[in-house]
């Protein structure tokens, strides 16, 4: 699945990279096209979509998302506004690249312990509290790193603690307690990360 990601072409369609996309992600068939318009346009939506690989109620529940919602048409839009076929083709061809090196990285293992410790000891660590964030449950091994928060998520962001962690990308949304300019994963605060938050 990653390989067809990866060898999007600026020739293929924008109706070949809806499927390229929905193979990558493990439902078996195009995603609708708002889906990858808003990918392309909102990185963290991206990530989201990335983080929930071959889990259909997730994803279902991100496609049908308001915010989605505001993507329906645009790609005839974005023809009307001057944005060519083959531009946008472009732009998601370039971001496949980008998600389909990040769809398979995952941090090493002690960034992943510390980052998991610092969330074990968090006081924003919580139950999932909609059907979305039970959606996408880890089941809790407390002996396995990576799996110790099992499906618990967090009170500030309300992602899936087990999943966010494992992501180079992620950063934790709350300030170390102690350490100024830096987050309770005991890494450099991003401007973007908050902001996106």
């Amino acid at each position: 699945m990653i390989k067809e990601l990866l060898e999007a072409k600026e020739t293929d369609s924008f109706d070949e990279l809806c499927v390229r996309l929905g193979n990558f992600l493990g439902i078996g068939k195009a995603v609708p096209p708002k889906v990858l318009l808003r990918a392309i346009d909102d990185p963290p939506f991206a990530d989201n979509l990335i983080v929930c690989r071959n889990t259909p109620g997730f994803l279902q529940s991100l496609f049908d998302d308001p915010k989605t919602a505001q993507y329906d048409g645009d790609a005839g839009k974005k023809k009307e506004d001057g944005k060519s076929n083959t531009e946008l083709i472009a732009k998601a061809a370039t971001a496949f690249l980008k998600w389909g090196k990040a769809g398979f990285s995952t941090v090493d293992e002690a960034t992943l312990e510390r980052r998991e410790n610092a969330c074990l000891a968090c006081p924003n660590l919580s139950e999932p509290k909609n059907k979305l964030q039970k959606l996408v449950a880890v089941k809790l091994d407390k002996e396995r790193v990576g799996r110790r928060t099992g499906d618990k998520t967090c009170k500030i962001c309300g992602c899936n603690v087990a999943r966010k962690i494992k992501l180079p990308g992620e950063s934790c949304p709350d300030s170390h307690p102690a350490i100024e300019g830096m987050t309770r994963w005991n890494e450099p605060q991003r401007v973007a990360a908050a902001v996106a938050e």
